[in-house]
């Protein structure tokens, strides 16, 4: 059974008793599967709608827009699973830490927990947001472009962008206790392990939705 209390609640205890198991990503698989399923469902939902933008002789892409924007978005968390696995591992290598890559990616995916709760909040916001809206076809590229940065920005929207950011930050406080424990690093070392990576993510994905 997976301990997502502890997980959440006693990060350091937690991985105070990973350091002394084997290493396993079936269960941090079955954490970022189900997060991947979650952001897999609300890219098909908003591919979907976003679809009826297009102009009648290419409303034949309306059915496969949402199957290109759900195994996208699932591929993208596995993706990100192990770019989050490599940036700390390097960092905290040059840092002089010990362990595998292996639990690294144990680290991240448990510590992945947070964002499926986010994932719920953000997906409940957006499609509550998506299914009000009253959507036409426009024959202009420009203007598609357009109206879909309008939504991208609008209130809803945004809101669903820093509830995001809250709940990363949440998982990257449970990396951090990770690191320090399984990679045998102190708090200041395992903190720059986590923080540098995550202010560049935040930066270049999260800021220009924010409009900052």
């Amino acid at each position: 059974m997976m301990p997502i209390k502890e997980i959440i609640l006693s990060p350091k205890s937690f991985f105070d008793d990973l350091s002394g198991q084997p290493e396993s990503l079936r269960m941090p698989f079955l954490i970022i599967s189900i997060l991947g399923l979650i952001s897999g469902i609300t890219a098909a939902i908003v591919s979907q709608k976003t679809a009826a933008l297009l102009p009648a002789e290419a409303q034949f892409m309306a059915g496969i827009l949402p199957v290109i924007g759900f195994v996208g978005a699932v591929i993208m968390t596995y993706i990100i699973w192990l770019l989050w696995s490599v940036a700390f591992f390097v960092i905290s290598s040059l840092l002089k830490g010990e362990g595998s890559f292996k639990r690294m990616m144990e680290i991240v995916g448990y510590g992945s927990v947070p964002q499926i709760i986010g994932g719920i909040f953000s997906a409940i916001i957006t499609i509550n947001y998506m299914s009000g809206l009253d959507i036409r076809p426009i024959s202009d590229p420009m203007q598609i472009e357009a109206y879909t940065q309008t939504l991208m920005t609008d209130p809803m929207m945004t809101m669903a962008a820093v509830l995001a950011i809250i709940f990363l930050l949440w998982s990257a406080n449970i990396w951090i206790f990770g690191v320090m424990r399984c990679r045998k690093l102190d708090l200041k070392k395992a903190a720059i392990t986590v923080t540098l990576p995550i202010i560049v993510y935040i930066i270049l994905s999260y800021l220009p939705l924010l409009g900052l």
